[in-house]
């Protein structure tokens, strides 16, 4: 069989995001596979996944809803709904300030926004949070979560750059309105803080970033690695820019017959393991999207590779 067959006798999410990215069709929300078991292990009383809001990592709710977006969940789900606006009440009070000098970290704001936007719930405290981030923004065009630690830094951080990011992409792909502008260049700000460092280097050194950050994970949690971010550009249809060249060269030296593995865990707990097999349809989904958008040509010669 092919790479694209392989693919479809996935889950059932696998499945539908296959047959929406790769083959452009019309897919209806699918609520069972791995998607099913989250919604089973939802507290409804307590309106939580994992006895917790942000930890215990990463079974809490906060990552337990960014594993449903991921794999895209109905939005209007009951089920994710509820887990989405009991996340806010808790993560977001007092307009982000969380202690006497402390704000909320940047990197939990950023991944809120995403599962508030992905969900299109509309409620005040979103202007907030809005505000909050292009307040926030650093001259480098990224952000940062020490911002407000009193080491006072001036290079922004990439795993927050690209949490951020997601998060302001999903508000203007669900079409919020609320100071839209400003918004978009800041996310054309941002994807140049990235793309200055032409996506996998040291801002400082010129050297290449964390072996962590050159290789790919699955889920992603809050973690900076070439394949998310080559994966955010992709979605948002961001034009080819030449510094791209070095990410895109490590996800073609990783696939091997079109399939890329299942990626390194970022260790922690889960709630159970979505994928044993040695090649990863996740991250192979993933790195498809990605070359479907920068090498079509390479692109179809994969997916129709026999394995």
């Amino acid at each position: 069989m092919n790479v694209l067959t392989w693919l479809k006798q996935g889950d059932p999410s696998i499945e539908r995001l296959t047959n929406k990215y790769l083959l452009g069709q019309e897919v209806k929300y699918v609520d069972d596979g791995y998607i099913n078991k989250y919604i089973r292990l939802f507290d409804e009383k307590k309106k939580t996944w994992g006895q917790g809001i942000y930890s215990p990592k990463w079974i809490s709710t906060h990552y337990t809803l960014l594993e449903l977006k991921y794999m895209e969940i109905d939005p209007n789900h009951m089920v994710y709904q509820e887990g989405v606006k009991n996340l806010v009440d808790h993560l977001w009070y007092n307009q982000g300030l969380v202690a006497k000098k402390r704000y909320q970290d940047m990197c939990i704001v950023g991944m809120m926004l995403q599962c508030i936007a992905y969900g299109n719930i509309h409620e005040p405290r979103n202007r907030e949070i809005i505000d909050h981030i292009l307040d926030h923004q650093f001259n480098d065009g990224g952000w940062n979560c020490r911002w407000d630690s009193g080491d006072n830094p001036n290079i922004s951080s990439v795993h927050t750059t690209i949490c951020v990011l997601e998060g302001l992409h999903e508000f203007v792909k669900n079409k919020y309105t609320y100071r839209l502008e400003d918004v978009k260049q800041s996310i054309e700000k941002g994807v140049e803080c990235l793309l200055s460092r032409h996506l996998i280097l040291n801002k400082k050194t010129n050297q290449e970033l964390h072996h962590s950050m050159t290789t790919y994970h699955y889920p992603p949690r809050w973690k900076y690695d070439y394949l998310r971010v080559l994966e955010l550009l992709a979605s948002m249809d961001y034009p080819y820019d030449v510094r791209m060249d070095e990410a895109l060269d490590l996800l073609k030296k990783d696939m091997t017959q079109g399939r890329l593995k299942r990626g390194q865990r970022i260790p922690g707990l889960i709630h159970f393991k979505l994928e044993e097999t040695q090649y990863g349809r996740f991250n192979t989904l993933r790195g498809l999207k990605v070359l479907k958008c920068y090498e079509p040509n390479l692109y179809q010669s994969y997916i129709n590779c026999e394995i």
